[in-house]
């Protein structure tokens, strides 16, 4: 445990100080404060029920989104470049297990997200206790311009001068004074109205809505299992990529893996393996002013507990075998590369999960439909193993990727620039746009393929392996 608590520690001190953990706080406070006149712009009878149910409704979203931007990431910051800057290394030398490497990990960027998403809080909770003004007989709440709009400025002043003087890290300063200060501030506008004077406390602010921010909560913390699964073997951009899917997915939960998948065996595994963020949605019982049982909210916290423990184990499994050493080419590989690399092993999946969907169906029980599923399954593997090999640095892989680029990059420009004369080379059913949309992938996979760090990086791995054989 003490291991644990210093990588914790050292990971929530480098994530508050990171540059672009201040700069999506900041966006969203500025997305927060754009939401009030943006939310003014419902057509129900009772226009400020409904508009200030919408200031709720889009609040919640960009909390959540937040949540998925920072946990993703504070995640490739913390983890994936440590380990391509030989960090990880370092610590893992000493008598530090992978598995504690991890979970300290997890902690110290929980509790980051944790307070990004604390301070996030306090500025939506000022949004809707100033509520929405469509109008202009609406009075506008001055204790909650005047305390929010101080406490901001005052946090920026505290960490500026800590910074000229004490040598404080700027973004870290101003996240702690923002922290005290908007805390304050939210704990004085609970208790004083809109023409100043004393009110019961926090009589503007429902507990639906604390309770949807705490189910919320419990979402952006799946996503930070997520993301540090995905960074032990990803890079940045792969790492966001990853959360950003799972996000879409998990959003459709119900409409992708409903009841027309309960009899698809495939599709069933996939439900249960992504996350069902529907469970996490309160949205229509806000708009409905119904109370969410406490049930719901243990049960709620049971998948939670659950799926990120899931998570962690499976990140901890991928990290055990992840070489840190610099074994091969690899190890720094380009952004680039491994974008082409994921984005073909991403195709690839979706191939062996079409054909493992197609299987399930009684109807193709025939035996050309059988050869078909044959072939995209034999193809899905195929197309994993080729791209593994390719983000490996691979040379034959290298030339059998332009040399498909290149025949690709021929046909789609000649069905979308020749027109009726290349009908031949024409797919059924294929369209001119669809040509053109082709022929503009194939163009930008050609200039990845001849950028001169793509070239370097397959030519290391070729050096790598004469010298491995001469000695």
């Amino acid at each position: 445990m003490t291991k644990i608590w210093a990588i914790c520690r050292t990971t929530f001190l480098q994530t508050i100080r990171q540059p672009i953990y201040g700069v999506l706080i900041l966006v969203t406070f500025a997305l927060m404060v754009g939401n009030l006149p943006l939310s003014g712009w419902t057509v129900g009878s009772d226009y400020h029920t409904t508009d200030q149910k919408m200031l709720e409704n889009v609040g919640l979203s960009t909390l959540l989104v937040t949540g998925l931007l920072i946990a993703a990431f504070s995640a490739a910051g913390a983890i994936g470049r440590e380990i391509e800057d030989k960090t990880t290394l370092t610590v893992i030398s000493k008598p530090v297990g992978r598995a504690a490497f991890v979970l300290g990990k997890f902690v110290g960027l929980a509790a980051a997200v944790i307070l990004a998403y604390y301070l996030c809080s306090l500025v939506f909770l000022l949004t809707v206790r100033h509520k929405v003004t469509p109008s202009a007989a609406d009075q506008l709440d001055w204790p909650v311009i005047v305390l929010g709009a101080s406490a901001f400025v005052l946090a920026i002043l505290v960490a500026a001068v800590g910074n000229l003087v004490f040598a404080w890290t700027f973004t870290a300063a101003v996240v702690w004074s923002a922290a005290i200060l908007l805390s304050a501030a939210v704990g004085i506008v609970a208790f004083v109205g809109k023409g100043w004077q004393i009110q019961p406390f926090a009589q503007d602010i429902s507990p639906q809505l604390i309770g949807a921010m705490g189910l919320m909560l419990m979402a952006v913390t799946m996503f930070v299992a997520i993301a540090v699964a995905a960074s032990t073997r990803l890079s940045q951009v792969m790492t966001l990529l990853v959360c950003c899917g799972i996000f879409f997915i998990g959003s459709m939960h119900h409409a992708l893996f409903g009841s027309a998948a309960r009899d698809i065996i495939v599709l069933r595994v996939l439900g249960a393996m992504l996350p069902n963020l529907a469970n996490f949605y309160t949205l229509n019982a806000l708009m409905q002013d119904k109370a969410t049982p406490g049930l719901y909210f243990a049960l709620a916290g049971g998948y939670c507990a659950l799926y990120v423990t899931a998570a962690l184990a499976v990140g901890i499994a991928l990290f055990q075998t992840r070489p840190l050493e610099a074994q091969g080419s690899s190890t720094t590989m380009p952004h680039l590369v491994g974008l082409l690399a994921w984005t073909g092993r991403t195709a690839a999946l979706a191939m062996g999960i079409a054909g493992g969907v197609l299987l399930s169906l009684p109807r193709f029980y025939t035996l050309a439909d059988l050869s078909l599923v044959a072939a995209l399954l034999v193809g899905a593997a195929a197309a994993w193993v080729l791209w593994g090999l390719f983000a490996r640095g691979v040379r034959w892989v290298y030339w059998l990727a332009v040399a498909v680029a290149v025949v690709k990059l021929a046909r789609c420009a000649a069905v979308s620039l020749v027109g009726p004369a290349a009908d031949w080379a024409r797919w059924p059913g294929e369209q001119n746009v669809h040509a053109v949309l082709q022929t503009i992938a194939m163009a930008c996979v050609m200039l990845i393929l001849v950028l001169p760090k793509t070239r370097r990086h397959f030519r290391s791995e070729g050096l790598q392996v004469n010298r491995l054989a001469s000695s």
